[in-house]
């Protein structure tokens, strides 16, 4: 496998993926891949990158949102999601599009130059061809995700669960409950300057409207020990 990455015949590959437009999909595909990783050992939140959106889109204040990343994400249509999930589809359909687009156009495009400014209509056209394909992908995600926030939230209160992070504040943190499988990771905050430590049990008390984050309490505290 290895050597057929390293073979002669890929480098019309790199070279495309390393040069403008497709260049700007790439880094940000693997700026997601890293991302995951790092959620995946704990060091961050999946949520790390998201806004508050006040809720629903129509009670958002239109000027504000205008103003603000947040807004901008809701007038793409990413919203509703993590973000990560929204850039990760975004890098993968904007990467192909602009990959192929690129290969068959800078065949017949002479000059470094030319391919160059033929770049940039190759950018315009794959990014609002993967915000179309995203947009697409996140309608069957968005209605899931708000069907199992609905029934995960009358499960989870009341449930006892292991902080998975390096710490859990009032602005970070997960912790991972039991299902007697491979567990449930969730993103828990605690209430003032309270704090825990990886391996610290704790019992939800409430769940934070519309951001998927849980407010916890210490569960000697819960016990009333």
């Amino acid at each position: 496998m290895f050597a057929v990455l390293l073979h002669k015949n890929m480098d019309p590959f790199y070279q495309i993926i390393a040069s403008f437009p497709t260049i700007i999909f790439t880094l940000l595909f693997f700026f997601c891949l890293i991302y995951w990783v790092v959620a995946a050992l704990g060091m961050i939140d999946l949520d790390f990158l998201d806004f508050d959106f006040d809720g629903d889109i129509d009670v958002v204040d239109s000027m504000e949102a205008q103003n603000s990343i947040a807004g901008l994400v809701l007038k793409l249509g990413l919203h509703g999601v993590p973000l990560i999930v929204s850039l990760s589809i975004l890098s993968i359909t904007g990467w192909l599009l602009s990959f192929y687009i690129s290969f068959y156009a800078f065949s017949v495009i002479p000059g470094k130059l030319l391919e160059f400014l033929a770049g940039i209509p190759i950018l315009i056209a794959a990014f609002l061809g993967a915000l179309f394909l995203t947009k697409i992908c996140l309608k069957p995600i968005r209605k899931f995700l708000s069907k199992l926030e609905v029934d995960e939230t009358k499960y989870i209160i009341g449930q006892t669960l292991v902080v998975r992070s390096g710490m859990v504040t009032n602005t970070t943190g997960q912790a991972i409950m039991n299902d007697g499988g491979a567990g449930i990771i969730l993103n828990v905050r605690t209430k003032g300057e309270l704090e825990f430590k990886k391996g610290d049990q704790v019992v939800v008390i409430e769940a934070l409207t519309g951001d998927s984050i849980y407010r916890v309490i210490s569960k000697a505290e819960f016990e009333g020990v």
